[in-house]
């Protein structure tokens, strides 16, 4: 008989293994640490706290493209206009300029404030994942290696400093799978409001998040019918599935406002209308996109029309037609509304793909291979890069760029190295991470204890990788949403096949009786 997932950890039988991942019994663990690795332990979260400090020291980045358009969007809801009515734009959606609107509500200068809220999130994503780790592996050595292995990591802490909604994003995320990890151990109703909770902030933050709860499905129905938790009987699992329903319930409330205000001012209920403008990069852009030729159709002559022959002929003087902004603005210029523009540009691209789906296949499987191998070229530049030594004008930076916000900015020595030579700008580096990340999501899956969570984690990797294959250019900042989880695959497969999961210990063992085995019957066959 093939044995059920519990037996596969020791000591995590029955409602034994609902009781070693509370808290209280994690607290507990802590106590019982040696003093060396109490020390240890302490000293890496220092060391990561203290890379995120140095980080903010460095100072805010500009207030310019994306980043001013959600400052001016926060700018709304800190008076009240929580649903930006006044900005009757589809492409955004309301979370991240609900944070901003927040505290530049709440505070006279909350430049400084937020950015340094920021690095308290991902302070908190890693110990998130780090607990999730020890949720999933039932060891809280993971915990350590989890923090030990994020220390390294940079690129990432430097959004922190620019409003864009990538930290809040990576936060709201990792909070999700941690809620989803504990409500299939213990299903309750509060944890599936959590859990809906969570995935509706996910959602309003960016909505390529809407589509995470098939992974989570898959994640639930292995734990509880696949691979039963021996924590989850009959009873639990039908609380389980209510706990279930009544997250998918939470996570409709809460994107339902943003739904309403579309609707009211589209006329169409939807989170963002922004397929089009992706799907044209892809489909136009030369390079990573598949450089089509605008097709002979019904849409691309309405959009020609539309813009007029003045219009297009600018456009195409110099091929600024592939650009997808130059186009999205010169919709809306002429007249259309937001996400009409939206549509009419994405009837124009899946025209010309359906006229050439093999070029365009192509270019996706490329994009999706290099989902993880493009380089962190670029990061956003923060007041140390752009006046490092102090003598610049700083007021006159803070009114050009920074809406007169109070700013600040020295240069950190060992942060400034880092940066220099961080592992994101490594072509063989992201390689060999995509690799290893390959190699870890297939050992979780091979083994039978961690199967459901390598196959829930891989689902998710998969998912971001495919969808931003599918209507983006790769682009550092697009993978590195994922990059929390790059962490856990690899800090549970170590923790998977490390002895004090028994995973060397047994196979070295079986190995060792394996050989023993053989040289016995040499000896017995020379007799």
């Amino acid at each position: 008989m093939r044995p059920i997932a519990g037996e596969n950890f020791p000591g995590t039988r029955g409602v034994a293994l609902a009781k070693r991942t509370s808290p209280l019994h994690l607290l507990t663990d802590w106590t019982k640490l040696s003093l060396p690795r109490k020390l240890a332990f302490t000293l890496l979260v220092f060391l990561l706290i203290a890379k995120v400090v140095s980080v903010v020291m460095r100072g805010p980045s500009p207030l310019v493209l994306d980043a001013a358009g959600y400052w001016e969007l926060g700018g709304l809801v800190a008076e009240g206009d929580w649903l930006m009515m006044q900005r009757p734009i589809a492409f955004r959606t309301p979370a991240y300029p609900w944070l901003i609107g927040l505290f530049r509500a709440v505070f006279d200068n909350p430049l400084p404030v937020l950015v340094s809220f920021q690095g308290l999130l991902w302070v908190a994503g890693i110990g998130l994942v780090a607990a999730l780790a020890v949720e999933i592996s039932q060891r809280r050595q993971a915990a350590g290696l989890v923090v030990a292995m994020a220390i390294p990591m940079l690129a990432s802490v430097v959004y922190v400093a620019t409003m864009l909604t990538e930290t809040l994003f990576v936060f709201s995320l990792v909070l999700h799978l941690w809620a989803v990890a504990r409500l299939t151990r213990r299903p309750s109703l509060w944890a599936g409001v959590f859990v809906g909770l969570t995935l509706g902030l996910a959602i309003l933050t960016r909505p390529v998040a809407m589509l995470v709860w098939i992974a989570d499905l898959i994640y639930v129905i292995t734990c509880w019918h696949w691979i039963p938790n021996p924590s989850t009987g009959p009873i639990g699992r039908r609380r389980g599935w209510i706990s279930v329903a009544l997250a998918g319930i939470v996570t409709v409330g809460c994107v339902s406002p943003w739904l309403a205000r579309n609707h009211a001012l589209f006329g169409k209920a939807m989170l963002t209308e922004f397929v089009g403008r992706n799907v044209w990069i892809v489909t136009f852009q030369d390079g990573s996109g598949a450089g089509l030729d605008l097709p002979a159709t019904a849409a691309a002559v309405q959009l020609k029309t539309q813009l007029g022959d003045q219009g297009w002929e600018r456009l195409a003087a110099d091929e600024r037609w592939r650009e997808t902004w130059t186009v999205s603005k010169a919709l809306t210029t002429s007249g259309m509304d937001d996400p009409s523009a939206d549509r009419l540009m994405k009837a124009v691209a899946t025209d010309a793909i359906a006229a050439s789906p093999l070029a365009f296949g192509k270019k996706t499987v490329r994009r999706w291979i290099n989902f993880w191998r493009t380089r962190a070229t670029e990061l956003p530049d923060q007041i140390a890069d752009l006046d490092p030594d102090g003598t610049g004008a700083r007021e006159r930076l803070s009114s050009d760029l920074f809406a007169g916000q109070p700013i600040w900015g020295v240069t950190v020595a060992p942060v400034a190295t880092g940066l220099r030579h961080r592992w994101s700008n490594s072509l063989a580096g992201n390689t060999l991470l995509m690799l290893a990340t390959l190699a870890s999501t297939m050992l979780l899956i091979w083994r039978r204890p961690t199967r459901a969570a390598g196959l829930w984690l891989g689902a998710i990797l998969g998912y971001f990788a495919t969808i931003t294959a599918v209507l983006e250019i790769p682009a550092y900042r697009y993978r590195m949403i994922v990059e929390p989880i790059v962490l856990l695959v690899i800090a549970l497969a170590i923790v998977s096949i490390s002895t004090c999961d028994g995973g060397l210990r047994v196979w070295w063992g079986s190995g060792v009786k394996k050989f023993v085995g053989q040289k016995t019957g040499e000896n017995e066959e020379e007799i």
